[in-house]
């Protein structure tokens, strides 16, 4: 294993990755609104469609004051969703929103550029090429809902730690300045009950030890709490998210294809949540920052030993050039994440 260096990311200002929690329960509440919708309106026998045993989604958070869910905003937190029908287990993996990728027409670039250059249609297929996936949907959804959510959810619990106090409080006067909330600063460690601006401040930290690793942790500690809340609410709760949230977001699922898992993805177990790359170059390339995988074979790897634990994989030529084509770049890492 190649040592580990551990050096802060220092990552430009970035959207909350938290906001993918919105796009979990959003996916869960639309569920339930379709339901309700079908129920009331007596609709003609819709022909059933065929049980899908595996169903893997993209889930991009944007960072829009005008919330522009498509092209021209790009995607400040990316996260693979695998859905095992079959366990009725989840699979969530992250994607550094810096991470080194070819983009179709743009050459190598950061990920995140990818939503930005061509909607979440580009931003799909970057991940396809790249991770060899088959990603076919996706939910788009803003960063600035997620705090609207956790309200609306009652808050989530959070253990909040001496070194996170030193730097969620800017973050809470900022989002209370955009909410027109008036949260609480959090001076002291301990266990505490955030309510929608704290969440989302806690999930923006990124100057701590570890940093963008840390900060996926965090997001992923964050999605896990208000996902696991959702599942513990009544059936006219769900609704009544579903019918404040459905509107602010973006997404290619059909009602008939949610419709079909109504019955069953409440009761899903969230069994494991990552972030990839685990082994990366971070520095600058031609002036500019960017998180090298060392190598892509071996994060396209990783990821779908994680995402389909009961699969063999091997990375296609695609993805081997890639990965050559980036090796040239930074052959050498300078963050090593795998024990974590």
């Amino acid at each position: 294993m190649k040592k580990t260096i551990r050096k802060s990311l220092g990552i430009k200002v970035l959207g909350v990755v938290n906001c993918l929690a919105l796009c979990l329960t959003a996916y869960t509440a639309n569920l339930a609104c379709n339901w309700l919708y079908y129920q009331e309106e007596e609709p003609e026998e819709v022909e059933e469609e065929p049980e899908v045993n595996q169903e893997t989604f993209a889930i991009f958070g944007v960072d829009s004051r005008e919330n522009n869910l498509g092209k021209g905003t790009r995607s400040d937190s990316l996260m693979v969703v695998n859905v095992d029908n079959t366990n009725k287990k989840v699979y969530i993996a992250s994607v550094y929103r810096d991470c080194y990728v070819q983009i179709e027409g743009h050459g190598l670039d950061k990920i995140t550029h990818a939503h930005s250059f061509g909607g979440p249609e580009l931003a799909m297929d970057t991940l396809n090429t790249n991770f060899d996936l088959d990603i076919q949907k996706y939910i788009t959804v803003n960063f600035m809902n997620v705090a609207e959510l956790v309200d609306d959810m009652g808050g989530i619990e959070q253990d909040i730690t001496e070194e996170e106090t030193k730097y969620i409080n800017g973050y809470i006067d900022e989002l209370n300045g955009i909410r027109g909330t008036s949260s609480a600063h959090i001076t002291e460690a301990g266990t505490y009950t955030l309510d929608g601006t704290q969440a989302v401040a806690f999930s923006r930290i990124r100057y701590t030890e570890g940093g963008d690793y840390k900060r996926s942790e965090r997001q992923r500690t964050v999605l896990f709490k208000i996902f696991s809340k959702a599942q513990e609410l009544d059936k006219a709760k769900k609704i009544d998210i579903a019918k404040s949230m459905l509107d602010k977001i973006n997404t290619n699922y059909l009602e008939s294809e949610v419709l079909r898992l109504l019955s069953t993805i409440t009761e899903y177990k969230v069994e494991a949540m990552d972030a990839f790359p685990k082994v990366f170059y971070s520095g600058k390339i031609d002036g500019v920052f960017y998180e090298v995988p060392v190598t892509l074979n071996d994060m396209s790897t990783q990821m779908h030993t994680f995402l389909y634990p009961t699969e063999t994989y091997t990375p296609s030529e695609t993805v081997q050039s890639i990965s050559a084509q980036e090796s040239a770049v930074a052959p050498t890492a300078n963050n090593d994440f795998t024990q974590q």
